[in-house]
């Protein structure tokens, strides 16, 4: 936290689900990064509106708090900003730029600590996730296949193995954390997955998968 004054900005607040919001807000040119909040528990961020598309830079903040907030002070490498918010809006009134922004650091936010309250943006961030995985399934080497075992288990070629899987059945997205594996070596290497859940059931069979590592999201090509 700097020792310069405190700034004032206003933002906007949107609900995501019970203890779980976004705030947004106008971001400066020297692109402060949010360190800490007061006011809520901090648990992502993300940039968006700095590419050519024209929109507004902004910030935004994945948290959770007890209840809604009428204002947050985000602590910055740079200093602190007091972002004042009018009353909350749904988070379906967040546009498809501010969701497309937040699916990488959702994913990449994911630990066990994190899991449960980030898994309920998944709803949230469903058209996004599935655009994000059209964009990755691409990757330098060959695509990574996941055959999945029942609700808690699942089969990945290849000798890597991530800490996270994000599928998708119909439009419903799920998380859930890779929890031990078994890896066999040869030919052709592969993992066996146990899985813990995050987000419920599965709705029906896998059609889309993510693969997440620290820093690093990849597409899977799902296999019966």
């Amino acid at each position: 936290m700097s020792e310069l004054p405190e700034r004032r900005v206003a933002g906007q607040l949107f609900a995501v689900g019970e203890g779980l919001f976004v705030v947004r807000y106008p971001l400066s040119t020297a692109l402060p990064i949010p360190l800490r909040l007061r006011g809520g528990h901090l648990l992502t961020w993300a940039f968006c509106g700095l590419g050519p598309s024209g929109a507004d830079p902004a910030a935004l903040i994945v948290f959770t708090a007890d209840a809604p907030p009428e204002s947050l002070t985000v602590e910055t490498h740079f200093h602190d900003l007091a972002v004042t918010v009018p009353p909350v809006q749904a988070g379906t009134d967040l546009d498809p730029a501010a969701r497309a922004a937040l699916c990488p650091a959702v994913l990449g936010a994911l630990t066990p600590a994190t899991l449960a309250p980030l898994a309920g943006m998944l709803p949230l961030l469903g058209g996004a996730l599935s655009a994000l995985a059209e964009s990755r399934e691409n990757p330098s080497g060959p695509r990574p296949g996941l055959t999945p075992t029942g609700g808690t288990g699942a089969i990945l070629t290849g000798s890597r193995v991530p800490g996270y899987l994000v599928l998708r059945a119909g439009a419903r997205w799920r998380c859930l954390r890779i929890a031990s594996a078994r890896l066999s070596f040869g030919a052709e290497p592969r993992a066996v997955l146990d899985l813990a859940e995050a987000g419920g059931p599965p709705e029906g069979p896998a059609e889309a998968a993510l693969l997440v590592w620290p820093g690093e999201i990849v597409a899977a090509e799902v296999r019966s």
